[in-house]
């Protein structure tokens, strides 16, 4: 049992004794990946979850671990496929496109702009069964990924047809400096005012992970409306205070990650650097060799985060329930 719930003893005396008082009573998680057994050719190696091979995270598996990491809490989320180039993307985007009820579960559908056509990317969005759309900076297939820019994951045919709905865009950003990139910088500028109907969602805050990174570069994107700031895979209490003392905080969105989420590991600061630290070897990591910890899940590293930052900045309630779901809700339904 990899998957750190409360069904394991010392998740649930933590979620009783840390965040059972802070969690709002509605949650919505708006950035999971769900994908079936068909998603990864049978010749291809399994997921690595944070160093736990995978082959499915279905929707059953979902809405298990939601039961069990957010005990008698309303949680729903937004959920698309998982960007590799190796796995069947229509496949995976044709079983989120059918399980999501847009009641509780809302799907994205990936995007990849060199297999993609604007006469099938139309007629998914046109046909109303998703949101928006997740690209990925893989998807554009240069051998080096710190060379990958925005408009090569995000082309203008896209991004016009995206915009004339007024859907979303789940987008990661690429570039080894990421937030603090200045072609990135710029180029998340021109993007949202290039497409201003358009709702763009900064995963991972642009993977800020670190202090320096967001101090300073997250000011620069402030007067962007139709820019997004999701908080998945983010609990260092200092970014996450950062955020929420200069971002609008309207337009803050609680976020995971799942199913790496539900890993046991935590995300580290280092030398303005970041690293994650995980029980077992994973190309992300630093493994803990000697056994020396005991973990819990990233997700409830990130719970504990934000509720540092949440009283280091003297927030209340109504804060707390914005960011967990009324942002996220508000959001969905303008789209919608």
């Amino acid at each position: 049992m990899w998957r750190e719930t409360t069904k394991h003893e010392r998740n649930l005396r933590i979620w009783e004794e840390e965040l059972d008082d802070f969690v709002p009573a509605k949650v919505l998680d708006f950035h999971v990946h769900l994908f079936n057994g068909a998603t990864i050719p049978p010749d291809c190696e399994a997921y690595s979850c944070a160093g736990h091979p995978i082959r499915s995270y279905d929707l059953d598996a979902l809405s298990q671990d939601l039961a069990e990491l957010y005990p008698e809490r309303d949680v729903s989320a937004v959920v698309f496929g998982l960007p590799h180039v190796e796995y069947n993307l229509p496949v995976n985007n044709a079983y989120v496109g059918d399980v999501c009820d847009k009641k509780r579960f809302f799907p994205l559908r990936l995007f990849d702009p060199v297999i993609d056509t604007p006469e099938s990317l139309d007629a998914d969005l046109a046909s109303g069964r998703f949101l928006g759309i997740k690209p990925y900076l893989n998807y554009v297939r240069k051998p080096d990924l710190n060379e990958v820019q925005i408009p090569e994951m995000l082309p203008d045919w896209a991004m016009e047809l995206v915009d004339a709905r007024g859907l979303l865009v789940m987008l990661h950003i690429p570039r080894k400096e990421r937030l603090a990139d200045p072609l990135n910088q710029k180029q998340l500028v021109d993007l949202c005012r290039a497409y201003p109907r358009a709702r763009i969602v900064l995963a991972h805050v642009g993977r800020a992970y670190f202090l320096k990174n967001v101090r300073g570069t997250l000011d620069n994107l402030l007067e962007l409306p139709n820019l997004y700031y999701d908080l998945a895979m983010v609990s260092n209490p200092e970014v996450l205070e950062y955020v929420f003392r200069v971002a609008p905080r309207e337009r803050i969105l609680y976020a995971t990650d799942l199913p790496i989420a539900v890993a046991p590991g935590k995300s580290v600061e280092i030398n303005n650097q970041y690293t994650y630290v995980t029980p077992v070897p994973w190309t992300l990591s630093i493994s803990d060799d000697h056994g020396k910890l005991v973990f819990t899940s990233f997700l409830y590293e990130e719970l504990r985060g934000i509720r540092k930052a949440v009283e280091r900045c003297g927030l209340g309630s109504d804060f707390v329930d914005a960011v967990f779901y009324d942002n996220g809700r508000r959001l969905l339904d303008a789209v919608r």
